[in-house]
């Protein structure tokens, strides 16, 4: 049981760890890391151009998962507002 428990905690530090957990808001924390990232760079008001640049993807791949993090995110409105949304839950201003 020890040995279980243990473990458990060992995960549980080495996800935090690689999730940089004190740096991402809890909301983030149902996002994978590429999604992650896809929502720094939209959080950094990057243009869906350079995401695409960025994540080696094409322009229409990047808007398909951006209205995909909208939607797992529950972020609704105008594309300019979600996306000021979306910078507000990452603490960047936008």
């Amino acid at each position: 049981m020890e040995r279980a428990i243990a473990l458990g905690q060992r995960y549980e530090a080495r996800r935090a760890q690689l999730n940089g957990s004190a740096d991402r808001p809890a909301i983030a924390a149902a996002l994978t890391e590429k999604e992650l990232a896809l929502a720094r760079l939209v959080a950094q008001r990057r243009t869906n151009k350079e995401i695409a640049e960025t994540l080696h993807l094409s322009e229409g791949t990047v808007k398909q998962y951006i209205n995909q993090l909208y939607a797992k995110l529950d972020i609704g409105g105008a594309v300019r507002n979600k996306r000021a949304q979306l910078a507000a839950l990452f603490g960047t201003k936008y």
